[in-house]
């Protein structure tokens, strides 16, 4: 089964839940959270070779992807899921994703500028992925992001909110709404487990703080479930892909898990 099969079947039991309408004050956050926010939630447009296919490893697959990331830094930083991106992960190959091509990587901002990137990072185990511009290219814009160290507290069954960018069919409308938290995991790293979530996308508490960001849980090598990593852990993972330089490279982007 296609990774993409896969995520598909996860986001179709999340939508499954009813939605129940906001209350006039979680109505007027959420809407404070999109004006806020919003352009932080940008579109990954990338080309990726899955490396060797067929029977004896000959050939590869190629395919265009279109997903969702966020900005977490000024200078254009961007953290998704890397199932999302790499069809092999998350459909019980595991850390054999790594030889896996990227190509053609751009962000599309809110206001539809395209700007040249590369995946500076990725952890398979971890299910995270990093793009940041191209140096020379749009390296010394200055992007509106999210705040990740500002971060909100997760409690069971209170109210917070997921925002995501809706694809170019719905002209990439930035949408949110009200979620729940119906659990934490501890260990080995702490997890938040909410009704709802979307890859690549955060989850806001009702000050208006991010919990953290949606990835992929794998289990055996398989995505079983969409999960909220907490803020902290991503900003600890983003401090290394701080440290690799965006620039064309014949060799892949950097594997944390090896």
């Amino acid at each position: 089964m296609k990774a993409s099969v896969i995520l598909t079947a996860l986001l179709a039991a999340t939508l499954a839940a009813p939605l129940s309408a906001a209350t006039e004050a979680e109505a007027a956050m959420g809407r404070e959270i999109v004006k806020k926010n919003a352009d932080s939630i940008v579109t990954i447009e990338l080309v990726v070779n899955g490396g060797a296919g067929g029977r004896g490893g000959r050939g590869s697959s190629e395919q265009k992807i279109e997903v969702n990331g966020t900005v977490i830094a000024p200078n254009g930083l961007t953290v998704t899921s890397l199932a999302s991106i790499d069809p092999r992960v998350g459909r019980g190959r595991g850390s054999e994703n790594s030889d896996s091509e990227f190509k053609e990587v751009k962000l599309r901002l809110a206001d539809n500028t395209e700007i040249p990137a590369m995946v500076v990072l990725k952890d398979a185990e971890l299910d995270v992925a990093f793009i940041a511009p191209l140096a020379g290219t749009g390296a010394a814009k200055t992007y509106p992001y999210l705040n990740l160290e500002d971060s909100g507290k997760a409690e069971v069954l209170g109210t917070y909110f997921d925002m995501t960018r809706l694809p170019k069919n719905m002209q990439r409308v930035p949408v949110i709404q009200t979620v729940s938290v119906l659990g934490l995991i501890e260990k080995p790293r702490r997890l938040i487990i909410t009704t709802d979530q979307t890859l690549g996308c955060p989850v806001f508490d009702m000050q208006g703080k991010p919990l953290g960001i949606a990835l992929a849980y794998l289990s055996n090598n398989t995505a079983i479930q969409i999960v909220v990593v907490p803020s902290e852990d991503i900003v600890e993972m983003a401090k290394q892909a701080a440290n690799v330089k965006a620039v064309p490279m014949p060799v892949g982007p950097v594997d944390v898990a090896k």
